[in-house]
């Protein structure tokens, strides 16, 4: 069994590295103006198209359509607020 055939295992260490290089990389790019703090934070995501408003839970059994949870806020009444 050569190095090649084992199982690869996942580091936190070399996964903070990695992520310190990430970090140290987009913070020379901001300070020589190539990008901007908008900009990075959008190539940053992860999630581009994710809607942040609502969740997918479980497809309807008998439809096939997607059953979602809405993650909007609750209203505030008047009354509550006072």
């Amino acid at each position: 069994m050569s190095d090649d055939d084992t199982p690869k295992y996942f580091s936190f260490e070399e996964r903070q590295r990695q992520k310190a290089r990430s970090r140290a990389r987009d913070e020379e790019r901001l300070a020589r103006g190539e990008i901007s703090a908008t900009e990075l934070q959008r190539e940053s995501l992860q999630f581009r198209n994710l809607r942040r408003d609502r969740i997918a839970l479980t497809r309807d059994k008998k439809t096939g359509k997607i059953v979602w949870l809405a993650l909007e806020p609750k209203p505030v009444s008047k009354e509550e607020g006072d």
